[in-house]
């Protein structure tokens, strides 16, 4: 008997020294990869919040613009158009557009030339300058109607494209984000 109660002494002790260097080993080991999961859920939620902020840069920039022009717009068909001054807006909110554009080209967003929000926000810029250079035309550029109802449309058509990108944007942004 006491050589079985001295086998089971060495064989506990070994199993208990096994378990300690396992729970010592292991312990840490669990802390650091819990540690690290939360280091990336972090990593990934400050992105997504990074990925907002650019969106809501981006869309404000846009908005912006189309604010510009419906003021402009409307300041030309009252004749009330600095035209030197709507030129040089226009050129701030194109370069901030375009800014904040080349923040997101990691979406896969259209460069500003072939975007087609950002082509018709151009193309509006120059009809109210041609509005406001006719002064009382009556006539639009088509010939068919009032001057100022075919800015008007142009316009429209800005706010149109404009919430289609937005809306591609964010789809853009909600496949990116999904966790």
């Amino acid at each position: 008997m006491g050589v079985d109660t001295a086998l089971l002494g060495v064989i506990c002790g070994l199993a208990g020294t096994v378990l300690g260097s396992a729970v010592t080993y292991f312990g840490p080991l669990q802390l650091e990869r819990r540690r690290e999961r939360r280091d990336r859920e972090a990593r990934t939620y400050d992105k997504v919040n990074a990925d907002i902020g650019r969106y809501a840069a981006a869309r404000a920039a846009a908005d912006q613009w189309l604010d510009l022009l419906r003021r402009g717009c409307q300041a030309a068909l009252e004749n009330r158009l600095d035209v030197d001054q709507f030129d040089a807006d226009v050129v701030r909110c194109s370069d901030e557009l375009r800014l904040r554009l080349a923040e997101l080209t990691y979406l896969g967003i259209n460069e500003t030339g072939t975007n087609p929000a950002f082509i018709m926000f151009r193309r509006t810029a120059a009809e109210i300058r041609r509005l406001a250079a006719e002064g009382d035309g009556t006539r639009g550029a088509d010939g068919d109607g009032d001057r100022g109802s075919t800015a008007l449309r142009y316009v429209e058509a800005c706010a149109q494209e404009r919430t289609e990108w937005a809306r591609h944007l964010l789809d853009k942004l909600s496949q990116r984000t999904v966790m």
